[in-house]
């Protein structure tokens, strides 16, 4: 895999789950953040990981495995350009591309490969390969932020009919998902594009951010990131009501804490040293946690042991 290719200035594929709303990482806020960062010329955090490193070292392993499953023989793993939309404000990179020959595939779970929203799919001309490994278990369909959404958008900006999203689960399993082009989700792109583009174009002629309605708090730091030290607000009335909601919350969480205290000693107090309990519907367990043996590093080294969970788990039985 070729290294960062797209311009960090504008919106690209991989970016529209988080500008979307369907990413856990990234929220629209953060977007626009992140590529106002970028036109004032401020470098991009390093957020590397083992995992990533990983991710990118299967990459071609898990397209050329797919293409095969997919009986396809003319593919390209090493795109090294990215391309942007004559359309619109939104560019991508793409991990590979297959040649399709007019085939139509269906289903296979022998071979795990699943055609997403319809029966079958031609894979007719070039095709978007988007490959992704997670630790999640197998799923029937990828979540929307995992593939499908960024899918689409590489399709918009490319024109090609049909794209793969080939996803490596925990290492062991392998699924392949075929989609078209999907209408509805585009025009969702193009218009989400669009607005941040435009939120974009005003901070370049005017250095003021427009920033997304907040939908977390964390929003709001982001949106008063200082504070005027002698500052002080004759607050609306209105603020006394979400200033008591947070205090009546915090209340309610420690008295939460505290009966689930009293609870756990009264269970274990019963259940003594058996692991699991039944009382009507519900079960309670309260097992042994193992821990591995530890090599030293900048620590002493740990031999293995097993200790109590301090947690007990509730569940109601089925």
């Amino acid at each position: 895999m070729a290294g960062k290719l797209t311009d960090d200035r504008m919106m690209s594929a991989s970016r529209l789950p988080g500008l979307m709303g369907y990413s856990k990482y990234s929220r629209p806020n953060d977007e626009l953040q992140y590529s106002i960062n970028a036109i004032d010329g401020k470098p991009r955090d390093d957020i590397g990981n083992e995992a990533m490193a990983w991710g990118n070292t299967l990459e071609p392993v898990v397209l050329t495995e797919a293409c095969k499953r997919l009986g396809i023989a003319e593919f390209d793993v090493d795109i090294g350009k990215p391309f942007k939309s004559d359309l619109l404000a939104l560019q991508c990179s793409l991990d590979g591309i297959a040649q399709g020959t007019g085939q139509t595939v269906t289903s296979n779970s022998d071979l795990n490969i699943y055609v997403v929203g319809q029966d079958s799919i031609v894979l007719d001309g070039p095709g978007v390969l988007e490959a992704k490994v997670t630790k999640t278990y197998p799923e029937d369909a990828p979540d929307l932020a995992r593939g499908p959404i960024q899918l689409q958008g590489q399709l918009l900006v490319t024109g090609y009919k049909w794209g793969a999203v080939c996803v490596l689960y925990q290492g062991i399993e392998m699924r392949v998902f075929l989609f078209d082009r999907h209408a509805v989700t585009e025009k969702a792109i193009i218009t989400a594009v669009n607005t941040f583009e435009s939120k974009l174009e005003a901070y370049r002629q005017h250095g003021e951010i427009d920033w997304y309605p907040p939908q977390s708090s964390e929003d709001m730091d982001r949106i008063y990131p200082s504070v005027i030290e002698e500052a002080e607000l004759a607050m609306p009335q209105s603020a006394a009501t979400w200033a008591q909601k947070i205090i009546d919350a915090k209340a309610s969480m420690k008295t939460a804490k505290e009966d689930i205290e009293q609870a756990e000693i009264a269970l274990k107090k019963i259940l003594g040293q058996a692991k699991v309990g039944k009382v009507g519907n519900l079960l309670v367990e309260w097992p042994m946690r193992h821990y591995s043996a530890q090599a030293e590093r900048l620590v002493p080294a740990k031999e293995a042991y097993s200790a109590r969970q301090s947690t007990l788990k509730v569940k109601v039985i089925k």
